[in-house]
């Protein structure tokens, strides 16, 4: 395994260690059928980038924040785009690693014309052992003002998280499901944005706001839980509030909850309050799901403040 030697000038502002994926989507006007003789024609076919943190990080790059990423990818096609894909985004890649043992993650994404649903068939080349951290990362981690995770990598995840927090770096984490570890993991992070299932998948409360704070008494900051169109719920120690979703005729959801997340570490780093940081979050991964794509639709500052100049909410003002 060799670490790609790119130069940088500076450290990034934030560091991502986790999950990254070459994407194939396709528009469907519905399900396949496996006894079908004739093959189904897609009216639009596109290979691009994925996984929850390597979005996030496009995502902020694209909003104008520096960005790096820390993980594994396989030394084969897949590893290699993904590689080029992220040069071509800006995000820094020196704490990559290429792989000649692992693989690459690879995900087929059938999105159904009509609905914007999705049907997800992915292949895990790389393991969760595979990324092993040395002082070089230490740096990195440390020299950065936040570090986002997505619970892939978990023992590498681990100790970046205690590295951060030594530091006083800031600890962002998504969480859609529950991991091994993850009890591990959630006591180090400030910020906490999980999928609408998490809270009570993973506490085993049944009661939604219950469940939330129960999540809070692990000492974090701040928790968000999304909930797609309907937009996202924001829970602290002292407050609780929604922020509705933004219309949009949406072609793929595929992304969304990533530039989320990228939209929301962007307002954490401005200082905002957190009504105007959710509303923003919001809609970046509004503005995603105009596009087919995880990465290919991601919005730049000015696309976000045009949209959000539209949209007649207090909570953009608070």
């Amino acid at each position: 395994m060799t670490i790609v030697n790119e130069p940088r000038d500076q450290y990034p502002e934030v560091v991502g260690l986790g999950y990254c994926a070459y994407d194939i989507l396709a528009i469907t006007p519905g399900p396949p059928d496996f006894d079908e003789v004739a093959a189904q024609h897609v009216p639009e076919l596109v290979h691009d980038g994925g996984g929850p943190v390597g979005t996030a990080l496009a995502a902020l790059v694209r909003l104008g924040v520096q960005a790096g990423y820390v993980g594994v990818l396989g030394r084969d096609h897949e590893g290699l785009w993904l590689r080029d894909l992220f040069l071509r985004e800006g995000v820094e890649i020196s704490q990559l690693r290429l792989s000649d043992s692992a693989g690459t993650n690879v995900c087929l994404i059938l999105v159904e014309q009509t609905t914007a649903r999705r049907a997800m068939l992915c292949h895990m080349g790389v393991q969760t052992h595979d990324l092993t951290l040395d002082e070089a990362d230490r740096d990195y981690v440390q020299a950065a003002r936040v570090l986002h995770l997505d619970g892939q990598f978990m023992p590498a995840a681990i100790q970046a998280a205690q590295w951060a927090r030594a530091t006083g770096v800031k600890v962002c984490l998504d969480a859609n499901h529950p991991r091994p570890q993850m009890d591990e993991l959630l006591p180090l992070v400030n910020w906490l944005i999980v999928a609408e299932p998490f809270p009570m998948a993973y506490t085993g409360i049944t009661e939604p706001e219950a469940a939330a704070q129960a999540l809070l008494q692990d000492g974090g900051e701040v928790l968000v839980v999304t909930h797609g169109e309907r937009g996202c719920e924001v829970w602290t120690p002292d407050e609780h509030f929604q922020i509705d979703g933004i219309r949009i005729e949406a072609k793929d959801t595929t992304g969304a909850g990533d530039a989320f997340h990228g939209g929301f570490i962007f307002g954490m780093l401005q200082g905002w309050r957190l009504r105007q940081t959710a509303s923003f979050a919001n809609a970046v991964a509004a503005i995603n799901c105009q596009t087919l794509g995880g990465r290919r639709g991601l919005p730049t500052l000015s696309q976000v403040q045009r949209l959000l100049a539209t949209v007649q909410s207090p909570a953009t003002n608070q």
